[in-house]
């Protein structure tokens, strides 16, 4: 009977720290990774043009359920073909996971996110039309804002170390407001007017795909 009871302990005792050994090697926190991204950004004060680019994130995992990430982006925006907007965002996130499964192979996590970021805008046109000298000038102008974005997101996890996320976040700016707006001239012909004005909210949609391996993790002993 004491010889059961020492085989049961011991096997119970095997079981529980298998089970704290399989946790403690399945946690994520302290993991730094690196990732590509590509950005689109719908800009509601240019007349809904559709902007694209590029740019960089990388993220460290202070904990199972929660991560920050940090980011850049150069995006740019072709405004009916008559100028261009240039937008530079850099800024952080903090990330929270609501469900249970946190980067398990071949599963969405799904995520909310949530930070600020400093940004840069410049407007250019192609070509201005000055009604009174009846020729065509370049304009421009630029503007520096920081802005705080919320949304929603998710990991795909091709494998623990390397995965695939989607987000869409909104994104406000605070600051002076920069504007375009398409014109037509006294002859019927299109110009774009850039309009810079006081302190004034602008807000954005903000989708993001990118790609992430873990190239550190910063918890191991």
């Amino acid at each position: 009977m004491k010889k059961n009871l020492t085989i049961c302990f011991l096997m119970l005792t095997l079981i529980v720290y298998g089970q704290d050994t399989v946790k403690e090697t399945n946690t994520h926190k302290g993991e730094f990774s690196f990732g590509v991204r590509s950005t689109g950004s719908l800009f509601s004060a240019s007349g809904n043009y559709f902007g694209i680019g590029a740019g960089w994130q990388f993220r460290y995992r202070i904990a199972d359920k929660m991560n920050t990430e940090g980011f850049g982006d150069w995006i740019v925006t072709d405004i009916g073909g008559l100028g261009q907007r240039f937008d530079a965002h850099i800024g952080g996130s903090w990330v929270n996971y609501p469900g249970k499964r946190t980067s398990q192979k071949n599963r969405f996590t799904p995520y909310i996110l949530g930070g600020f970021c400093g940004d840069y805008t410049k407007i250019k046109t192609n070509l201005r039309f000055d009604d009174i000298a009846l020729i065509y000038l370049k304009q421009s102008k630029d503007r520096w804002s920081f802005a705080t974005q919320l949304g929603l997101g998710a990991h795909y996890n091709i494998t623990e170390r390397f995965d695939i996320s989607f987000s869409t976040q909104y994104v406000l700016h605070f600051g002076k407001d920069i504007d375009a707006k398409v014109q037509t001239n006294t002859l019927g012909v299109k110009y774009l007017q850039i309009q810079k004005e006081g302190n004034a909210l602008e807000g954005h949609l903000f989708l993001t795909i990118s790609a992430n391996c873990v190239i550190a993790d910063l918890n191991k002993k």
